[in-house]
């Protein structure tokens, strides 16, 4: 092959990549507000520090009353039943207690309401088989409405997967532009040394199979 045709192989390898990140993938927010922001005995006691809607002080896993959270919550959902936070800080409380399929039902109705930190944890559930059928293309699925409301863990778990090869079963695409602009929306929420290296890790691994196409 001639230092030519390498050029022109190069260009068009650019151009198809720029092309690409024109139609890159687009995000939104996700309205908490639309659901009761009052803060309840079951946020205080189920409240997850990650969670974007979470309103409350965050309770850790050790340290929640897992007997009094499930009480609350219950309580807290005769009230507002369709409140998505509350379904999932319910499904929290269950999981952690080792009752995960009492859990489902309220997780499931929280990713109805395509709640963000529903949408990455029963896709992390789905793709490890953890107290549900395994099912890596719902993850595919959920993690991806979930990149796209900005939940970081969904901007940084899709693109890794997805070059590793996890979703190569599954009807789905992920092109080089719309990861690079989930690890790019990922980059500009956390300061967290350890994510950052993570993400550019993955950048590199995105450039890195950019480059064999053009080869």
């Amino acid at each position: 092959m001639t230092q030519k045709t390498l050029i022109i192989l190069s260009a068009a390898v650019v151009l198809i990549f720029c092309t690409t990140l024109a139609d890159a993938a687009e995000f939104k927010d996700y309205n908490f507000a639309q659901y009761s922001q009052k803060i309840t005995r079951c946020d205080r006691y189920a409240s997850h520090g990650r969670d974007p809607g979470h309103i409350a002080p965050p309770v850790s896993q050790k340290d929640m009353n897992k007997k009094k959270a499930i009480a609350a919550c219950l309580k807290a959902l005769k009230k507002d039943p369709d409140n998505p936070r509350l379904n999932y800080q319910l499904g929290r409380a269950y999981g952690y207690s080792g009752q995960g399929d009492k859990a489902m039902p309220y997780r499931l109705k929280a990713v109805e309401a395509d709640y963000p930190q529903s949408l990455f944890v029963i896709g992390y559930l789905y793709l490890t088989g953890r107290t549900i059928e395994k099912d890596v293309c719902k993850t595919f699925d959920l993690w991806q409405r979930g990149a796209q409301y900005k939940r970081l863990a969904a901007l940084i778990a899709l693109p890794r997967h997805y070059m590793r090869g996890d979703f190569e079963e599954c009807e789905a695409s992920l092109s080089h532009a719309d990861m690079q602009a989930y690890l790019e929306q990922a980059k500009s929420q956390s300061s967290d040394y350890y994510v950052g290296m993570l993400i550019e890790e993955l950048q590199q691994d995105l450039v890195r199979s950019t480059d064999s196409i053009s080869q």
